[in-house]
């Protein structure tokens, strides 16, 4: 019976479970139905109306921004003059505000007196000067240096080298003493000059990478000719470096570096009564030596007409442009017309950059400059510019410099580019080392002694019409030099619609043109 029971219902499940497998599946539940609401959206209620101003009894006058007042004096400092028993000459600005002294010697030789296979010389001495003297090595000279707080520098240009010490005037003593031994006694051993030689060497290694570099240093090379020293680099070449021994830098000190040739500028917290004593104990055993100054080769530029010297750099996104040509000398009676000349042209934010930075875009900035030296250095204008624009950047460099010739400089030119002038004059008698660096420019130069006093007045007669002197004088559109580094591909034919072109080298020699190439032979042969 409880079998036949459990059959049956076996028998009822299995049934149920095949009609249900063969039953179609039940419709998709209808989708619920959603009440549509739109909600509205609030209005902002208006602003509410300004109160009326307020009348104030001061209204009327702060209607207006108050008048601009008297612009501010500015004399200059004043110094005296003495020479040491060696006849060492010493300029003496006084500044009592802060216990500190400045002092800067200067040799008036510099890279000027560079033979033709010397470059570099005159800086490669005046850098070994703190490598080592007769009894203190390099590191003793830093050590005791900075255990008296005093640090020295110095520098060399093409008119004269220097050697500073700025010191607190209670350690001017004991600091003047190592100072005096670096000046006067230098080692030039061989380990210094080889481990010199050898970073200066690196350093001349990478300019060459520098399209804007290599564009300066070919500019002078091609100005100058390779006889004058002005055409090559203040550090030296390669090949010049390797001619430097101690026995030349030796005979190269002896010959420049005495007091005869040189003046001491002292500026700061001392008074001549106290330094006077000190500088004779210090330099007494530095003695004068005569010795006649070379004479300088007349310049022998590249091109006596103006010419486009294009130096390859394949694929260069940019090019560097530099236009010049010979300028004046420190010592011309054009100097201050020629500095306001040149702020109008592009000193400063001027025209060049007005044109080719704000009106074109193709250059982050464009300038213009004199490098005025004992005898006419360069003036040039240019800058880095978009490659593809470099013939344009080229022409309207050309057309600015043709206007500075041709067409008149306006009033708010002229008294702009003035008072730029005038009104940063006094920023360099800021510290002790620029009062220092202006006296240095006076006894470098033979300048007379109100220089410095009569400087913004100089500035400050200077008329259009000696602007326009000036540029017809050194802006001559037939003799110009013109130097482009960038992709000779894509800029010769261009460059060569503006004036001749000729390739040179990164050093800024020759390239011979290339021989054109063999005709293929005839299928048939001859």
């Amino acid at each position: 019976m409880k079998a036949v029971e459990i059959k049956s219902i076996g028998l009822v499940s299995m049934l149920a479970l095949a009609a249900c497998a063969s039953a179609p599946p039940p419709p998709p539940a209808a989708a619920p139905i959603v009440a549509s609401v739109q909600v509205a959206t609030p209005v902002e209620a208006p602003p509410p109306a300004p109160e009326p101003a307020r009348e104030t009894p001061d209204a009327p006058f702060r209607q207006s921004p108050p008048g601009a007042g008297p612009d501010p004096g500015f004399t200059v400092p004043t110094f005296k003059r003495f020479r040491l028993k060696n006849g060492l000459e010493v300029f003496l600005a006084e500044f009592h505000e802060l216990p500190l002294v400045e002092l800067n010697l200067v040799v008036k030789s510099g890279g000027a007196t560079n033979g033709a296979d010397h470059a570099g010389l005159a800086d490669l001495t005046r850098r070994m000067l703190d490598e080592g003297t007769k009894t203190r090595t390099a590191p003793q000279i830093a050590e005791q240096l900075a255990s008296l707080g005093a640090a020295m520098g110095g520098g060399s240009g093409w008119d004269s080298s220097s050697a500073t010490l700025s010191v607190l005037k209670k350690n001017l003593a004991p600091a003047l003493a190592i100072y005096s031994d670096v000046v006067t006694s230098p080692a030039f051993a061989d380990a210094d000059l080889a481990r010199v030689r050898d970073n200066t060497r690196t350093a001349i290694t990478r300019r060459k990478d520098s399209p804007p570099t290599v564009a300066t240093l070919a500019f002078a090379r091609l100005l100058y000719g390779p006889k004058h020293p002005y055409a090559w680099p203040q550090t030296g070449v390669e090949a010049s470096l390797d001619k430097m021994t101690p026995a030349l830098l030796r005979a190269t000190y002896e010959k420049y570096w005495r007091p005869d040739n040189a003046v001491l500028i002292a500026a700061g917290d001392v008074d001549e009564a106290s330094l006077r004593p000190m500088l004779e104990a210090a330099f007494k055993g530095w003695k004068p030596r005569k010795a006649a100054a070379p004479k300088l080769p007349a310049p022998a530029p590249a091109a006596t007409k103006t010419r486009i010297f294009l130096i390859d750099k394949a694929g260069a996104p940019q090019s560097s442009i530099r236009v010049g040509a010979l300028g004046l000398a420190r010592t011309s009676p054009d100097y201050f017309p020629a500095l306001v000349m040149n702020m109008i042209l592009g000193g400063a934010f001027y025209r060049l950059d007005l044109n080719l930075r704000e009106g074109k875009a193709w250059t982050y900035g464009a300038r213009s400059s004199f490098e005025m030296r004992k005898t006419p250095g360069p003036f040039s204008a240019g800058g880095e510019f978009v490659a593809a624009h470099t013939a344009e950047s080229v022409q309207e460099i050309l057309k600015e410099m043709n206007g500075m010739r041709d067409a008149d400089v306006t009033d708010a030119e002229l008294s702009r580019a003035k008072d730029q002038v005038i009104k940063s004059f006094p920023a360099r008698f800021a510290t002790r080392a620029t009062v220092a660096a202006q006296l240095a420019e006076v006894a470098v130069y033979g300048l007379p002694a109100t220089y410095l006093a009569d400087y913004t007045k100089k500035i400050a007669a200077v008329t259009k019409d000696d602007v326009r002197r000036i540029a017809r004088k050194i802006l001559t559109p037939d003799n110009l030099t013109i130097v482009v580094v960038g992709d000779e591909k894509s800029l010769r034919d261009k460059l060569e619609k503006i004036a001749p072109v000729e390739l040179r080298d990164v050093e800024g020699n020759p390239i011979a043109a290339a021989a054109p190439a063999a005709a293929p032979p005839s299928p048939g042969g001859d």
